[in-house]
């Protein structure tokens, strides 16, 4: 078959960089009505947490294109209506998008490659005395803090040269904190360096800091002076992600494509759309976002799929999860969550609390809020962020060798497909004896394991579950729906499994599914807590 490219319609996928973007004539919608509205509001230091993949770089890197007067790459858009002056400012550009920052060393040589080529663009020949004269009166000796030293000279020097102020823009700056195998001595480094950004004020025109979610015990969240926090502000709830609105007013072309190749109508196809990217919100009254990078590769793949997988969970998500108790299922249904502790958050080592870290890496999203209660209700923001999390948490948790039949989901779907109990339980109790979680003696996190193996699988195998279904009589731990069969599990740890299915008959679990039509099936099921895994089953049919 032919294949038909448009070469007009360049979809700007891994392009990060403005100038790029606008000098190969990719689609760009268009968000140059939040670079002047927010380079003039009167404010000169802000900070933005959205999650990973969101385009937070590229506001960034438009931030850093307008300042250098490139009003050519601006010609058409919004911007172009109020900005007249199109000054050429002095710009240090901190990009910690990508790099190894497990050792705090990376950190540091990064910053001075920074300064090193601020210093070269701005003529500025560095005077090491005087970053000496300020260490001899400073406690705080730290290479971090020479740093901002060195660069309150530097910016200093510039202003003298030019009467120009410095625009200091920092993109994922936690981004060396997260992947930091030395976490307090990275956060050492910050403080003295990003102290800068309170000492040296008076020679800063513009700040603007990105990030997912805000670092405890570094300089620029603590003390006086922090960055305006525009993480949660309604003016600015769809800087990042595409609007319904922009959706359809920069992508017909594309919807219309997919909806073709999907034999789609367009509403249609936009209904998909929607259940797969949309759904962000980042305050109660704002806009409801696309995930633009999914949304680019759907279109440029033609295809409904989870791209967002792709990228891998979030360090830090995987690391708090590994360090405590963690019961999966209480995230599949919605959670509340008041909203002043998702306001007041910053990320620290010693916090266990796994919701607010949820929604800034960008896995629950706000559903609903009562103001009354100052409570959010948070949840999946779409089909693809519910697999991904789902499909992540089970490979970082259960790693399963590659010859153990068990792991295949494929083949729990086509046991569950098919009735066939026996095959289903005996996969349970292959995954469960590849699980390296459950050698723990804990009985807690045994129990863990035992309720969220069982529960990732239902789930990710694309079956309708019910968890602990509530009845007029009681509720069954898991029930599981497809078009032939209804499956009702009832799980019990360190029992029998004829308890476990006396409990569904006398507590009537089935009476809802009497006329059903489906073949009814209940199911029974012990787990020793000293195996470690299913030791006992029994099935009633219907």
């Amino acid at each position: 078959m032919a294949i038909t490219i448009d070469l007009s319609r360049k979809l700007p996928i891994g392009v990060q960089s403005f100038t790029k973007l606008r000098e190969t004539d990719c689609l760009y919608v268009d968000k140059t009505d939040y670079v002047y509205f927010i380079t003039h509001s009167g404010t000169t230091s802000f900070f933005l947490a959205r999650p990973r993949r969101f385009g937070k770089s590229l506001f960034a890197n438009t931030l850093k294109a307008y300042f250098e007067g490139r009003k050519e790459l601006f010609e058409g858009l919004k911007i172009a209506d109020y900005e007249k002056d199109w000054l050429h400012y002095p710009i240090a550009y901190f990009d910690f998008v990508d790099g190894d920052y497990s050792s705090p060393s990376t950190l540091i040589a990064k910053i001075r490659i920074v300064l090193m080529f601020f210093e070269r663009d701005n003529g500025i020949q560095f005077d090491e005395s005087f970053v000496k004269e300020g260490l001899d009166n400073d406690e705080d000796k730290s290479e971090g803090k020479l740093l901002a030293y060195r660069f309150t000279y530097d910016m200093q020097a510039v202003y003298e040269k030019t009467g120009l102020n410095t625009v200091v823009i920092v993109d994922e700056y936690d981004n060396p904190l997260i992947t930091s195998e030395n976490l307090p001595e990275s956060k050492k480094i910050y403080r003295g360096f990003f102290s800068v950004l309170k000492a040296a004020d008076k020679y800063i025109r513009f700040a603007f800091i990105t990030g997912v979610t805000k670092f405890a015990k570094t300089s620029i969240f603590s003390g006086t002076n922090q960055p305006e926090d525009i993480t949660d502000n309604e003016k600015y709830s769809a800087i990042c992600g595409i609007t319904h609105e922009e959706l359809t007013g920069n992508f017909v072309p594309e919807i219309e494509k997919i909806a073709k190749k999907k034999r789609l109508t367009f509403d249609g196809c936009i209904a998909e759309l929607k259940r797969w990217y949309d759904g962000y919100l980042f305050h109660e009254d704002g806009e409801k976002v696309f995930n633009i990078v999914s949304l680019l590769n759907c279109f440029s793949n033609l295809d409904f799929q989870n791209f967002w997988y792709d990228t891998g969970n979030p360090t830090i998500l995987m690391k708090r999860i590994h360090s405590g108790y963690f019961d999966f299922r209480r995230f599949v249904n919605d959670v509340s969550y008041p909203k002043d502790g998702l306001k007041s958050y910053k990320d620290d080592d010693l916090n266990t609390d796994l919701v607010p870290l949820l929604y800034y890496t960008g896995y629950l999203t706000i559903k609903s809020y009562d103001d009354s209660m100052r409570l959010y209700t948070l949840g999946f923001p779409n089909n693809e962020i519910e697999l991904s999390f789902l499909n992540g948490l089970a490979n970082e948790f259960y790693r399963a060798p590659n010859d153990v039949m068990g792991f295949n989901y494929a083949y729990f779907l086509q046991d569950f497909n098919s009735g066939d109990i026996e095959s289903l339980i005996g996969r349970f109790q292959a995954l469960y004896s590849t699980i390296p979680y459950a050698n723990d003696d804990n009985d807690k996190w045994v129990e863990r394991d035992f309720q969220n193996v069982i529960f990732l699988v239902f789930t990710i195998c694309g079956q309708f579950v019910v968890s602990e279904y509530h009845s007029s009589k009681g509720r069954a731990d898991t029930i599981v729906v497809n078009d032939e069969y209804v499956y009702l599990f009832e799980f019990k740890m360190d029992q029998d499994a004829q308890t476990a299915l006396d409990q569904i008959n006398e507590k009537d679990y089935a009476g809802r599914f009497k006329m059903d039509g489906r073949k009814l099936f209940k199911v029974g099921v012990n787990f020793s807590s000293k195996e470690k895994n299913i030791t006992d089953w029994k099935v009633a049919e219907k």
